[in-house]
């Protein structure tokens, strides 16, 4: 997988709207994940809406990392969290 999107330094809306430009290339069974300034809730419904699942962990510091995937690639983030 390759390093995360660094969006933390990025004012609202932009990390929303460059997760989803960058989701719109994602290869099947690809995972995007991005560092953001905050926890990224506008974003959730939208990606509920397109068919991905998601993973937000709080960073110390603040900020949120995400990781996306389609819905039915959902169980290979379930496993990364069950190994972290």
């Amino acid at each position: 997988m390759s390093a995360p999107l660094d969006l933390r330094h990025l004012p609202p809306p932009e990390p929303m709207h460059r997760i989803l430009d960058a989701l719109d290339a994602l290869a099947p069974d690809a995972r995007l994940e991005a560092l953001t300034p905050q926890r990224p809730g506008p974003l959730l419904p939208v990606l509920a809406q397109w068919g991905y699942a998601w993973r937000i962990d709080e960073l110390e510091g603040g900020g949120a990392r995400i990781a996306i995937c389609r819905r039915e690639d959902e169980a290979a983030l379930l496993a990364d969290r069950a190994a972290g």
